[in-house]
């Protein structure tokens, strides 16, 4: 009896530690990932700086400036996309809305700086399209985005948007976008845009180390509680097996012996040998005359 409720209780056992080996290697995947992501997403964020930095150098210089900047903006597209792809497979919904405002927030950031690179290395005719169109994109994406940030971040852009230093440069940008002279000298204007881009720059580094640490957070959560989920499947399996052991020892089990072999009582022939020898003796006394028995005795 032990042994036939021991093999399905086994089998339960082995089955309770899959399930929890399954779900702990999936959490510390999510874990992982979360983790790599977030370190990406600051690598990238950094190479992105590095490479506004390589495109403001190459556009001051003469004869090449409209292919180095084309150039240079499809590079720092491709890295924004490969961090939305990031922030899509963040391991749970806050971290990836999150990672999301990040992205937005970088993708003003090179916005700024792209169209400030513009304005440094001087605006033609032709230039002047690409500049006003860079400014409208990041300060429309900017004014979409603002409302999502954090309550810090919130306040820092309110701080932002209400400075001399930001009036200052919006003034700038729209009397280049109308081929206007500018209403400030050039190191004002040179002195406005280093604030403004130092306080963009700050805004979607915070945003970023928020979401990373979301997602970290997130990951760890996810592998906590499939430590946790796995740890009560197991002790359910083993709690199960010692029940029905114990039930299996107190379950009377009858028990049938087959004997070795059989044996038959040899038969009893006395009665038959008694009735033989009373016919004898009948059949000695028989009539000679009518040459019957007389068995009516």
């Amino acid at each position: 009896m032990l042994s036939i409720a021991f093999v399905p209780c086994a089998a339960l056992v082995l089955v309770a530690l899959f399930i929890g080996g399954f779900l702990v290697q999936q959490a510390i995947q999510d874990r992982d990932d979360a983790e790599n992501g977030a370190v990406t997403m600051a690598e990238a964020s950094r190479k992105i700086a590095a490479l506004q930095r390589e495109r403001a150098v190459a556009l001051k210089a003469p004869g090449s400036r409209s292919a180095s900047y084309f150039a240079y903006a499809d590079r720092i597209d491709t890295s924004l996309s490969s961090l939305r792809e990031i922030a899509r497979a963040a391991p749970d919904a806050e971290a990836g809305y999150q990672q999301t405002i990040a992205v937005e927030l970088l993708t003003v950031v090179e916005g700024m700086d792209r169209s400030d690179s513009l304005a440094v290395a001087g605006i033609d005719d032709e230039g002047r399209r690409d500049y006003a169109a860079a400014v409208g994109a990041y300060r429309s994406r900017l004014d979409a985005v603002a409302g999502k940030l954090t309550e810090s971040n919130r306040r820092a852009y309110r701080n932002l948007v209400t400075s001399v230093d930001w009036s200052r440069f919006g003034a700038v940008e729209t009397a280049l976008s109308a081929a206007t002279p500018p209403p400030v000298g050039q190191d004002a204007w040179r002195a406005a845009a280093g604030v403004v881009g130092r306080s963009l720059g700050g805004l979607a580094a915070r945003q970023i180390e928020y979401s990373a640490q979301l997602a970290v957070d997130g990951g760890r959560r996810v592998l906590s509680g499939a430590l946790a989920a796995a740890t009560a499947i197991a002790l359910l399996a083993g709690v199960v097996m010692a029940i029905v052991m114990q039930l299996a020892r107190r379950l009377p089990v009858p028990i049938i012996r087959c004997p070795s072999r059989v044996e038959v009582a040899p038969p009893d022939w006395s009665h038959l040998v008694s009735d033989y020898a009373e016919k004898s003796t009948l059949l000695a006394h028989t009539s000679r005359r009518t040459g019957r028995a007389d068995l009516s005795r």
